[in-house]
């Protein structure tokens, strides 16, 4: 590096990325002054999380609730391109995951720890508790993990988008919900499907703002389907061991599950706009969630249907799991139980769901509704 670039008057903030290539290593550098993250401020209140070397981080395709930021070590960053050689982060205060931490989208890299690396781990409920305690750090969290990945957007350091990696619906994102904003646009999807076209009675719609939201908001982590900047699909998973499922345990006869709570995990609000129906909007929900049930180590999955969409669920893979009961919401309805040790890797391909889906969609009615 030049003494001109290393002068304070520039004042730049290193995150040490460099082409993993010994014949050509490279540093690359933010010419942003207030892009550093103090690690010092936040170890008090993040949860912090060591790998070991070859241990992986993020894979790419998946979709993560957090992001990490380093506090030592090194990891490699391969986005598995051809025209992209992997690059190598190793400096205390480089966010991992950032982009898809602000974004919602799937992880658009593979990143895997090059040595011994110690991490500290920033997910809602960390930047909730930071906004109650430390409100100015945590606008300055945000702010600066904003920062960081619109540059490396801009830069083409790591951002290569996922949805290309995928051959069905290639102009439909899947996305994470990671802010009240996300989750909104899913709760309006619900309220139209259920209270304007269905013309169902909801307890928990709110007709003024024309939302439907509940308890298992709070600790879900709700997908969206997005195309054209308008949410056409959702579905939410939530795990027992990070916030309860009220009555759905017992109705779905949960606690007989030997992965009862770490090892199961609840979907629901599984919604696509009327105009997409039939097409690859759900394949890529399906696939999203299954992928985000696998790297969760979930080992069953228990969601309820109306009579109707029994045969789609069932070559899905769902099995009866209890007693039938009468939903607030869809009126009869069957749970059900997927057994995800046993189906789970072929639901985390579209080509796969696609096939199964087929299967099943040949009992429906040409406009039945998926949503549970």
């Amino acid at each position: 590096m030049s003494g001109s670039v290393e002068s304070e008057s520039m004042n730049l903030v290193r995150h040490s990325i460099w082409l993993n290539r010994p014949q050509d290593v490279r540093e690359y550098t933010t010419s942003v002054a207030q892009t550093s993250i103090d690690v010092a401020a936040l170890q008090p209140f993040c949860r912090a999380v060591r790998f070991a070397p070859g241990d992986i981080l993020r894979q790419k395709g998946q979709h993560y609730a957090g992001a990490y930021l380093i506090v030592d070590g090194s990891v490699t960053v391969d986005r598995k391109t051809n025209r992209s050689p992997e690059i190598v982060v190793a400096e205390a205060g480089s966010p991992i995951g950032e982009i898809e931490f602000v974004q919602g989208t799937s992880a658009i890299a593979t990143v895997t720890a090059r040595t011994e690396t110690s991490v500290l781990v920033l997910d809602a409920r960390t930047v909730a508790h930071l906004e109650q305690k430390q409100p100015t750090l945590a606008a300055h969290l945000m702010r600066q993990l904003k920062i960081v990945a619109d540059e490396r957007t801009r830069e083409n350091l790591l951002l290569d988008s996922t949805t290309k990696a995928f051959t069905l619906g290639p102009d439909i994102d899947v996305l994470l919900c990671q802010n009240s904003k996300m989750l909104e646009s899913a709760q309006r999807l619900r309220y139209k499907v259920y209270c304007e076209e269905l013309r169902r009675r909801s307890p928990f719609a709110d007709h003024g703002k024309r939302i439907i939201a509940d308890d298992l908001d709070k600790t879900g982590h709700t997908f969206v389907a997005v195309k054209n900047g308008e949410t056409i699909g959702t579905g939410r998973v939530n795990i027992p061991s990070e916030g309860p499922v009220g009555v759905l345990e017992e109705l779905y006869g949960m606690r007989r599950s030997k992965y009862y709570p770490h090892g199961t995990a609840v979907l629901t609000k599984f919604i696509v706009n009327k105009s997409h129906r039939g097409g690859p909007t759900i394949i890529k929900l399906i696939a999203a969630i299954g992928r985000f049930c696998v790297r969760n180590s979930i080992k069953e999955a228990f969601i309820d249907s109306v009579p109707a969409l029994m045969p789609y669920y069932k070559a899905i893979g769902f099995r009866q799991g209890s007693e039938p009961f009468l939903h607030q919401e869809n009126g009869l309805s069957h749970p059900l139980v997927l057994d995800v040790i046993k189906h789970g890797k072929r639901l985390c391909n579209e080509r796969s769901v696609r096939t199964y889906i087929h299967l099943g969609a040949r009992s429906l009615r040409p406009h039945d509704p998926l949503l549970k």
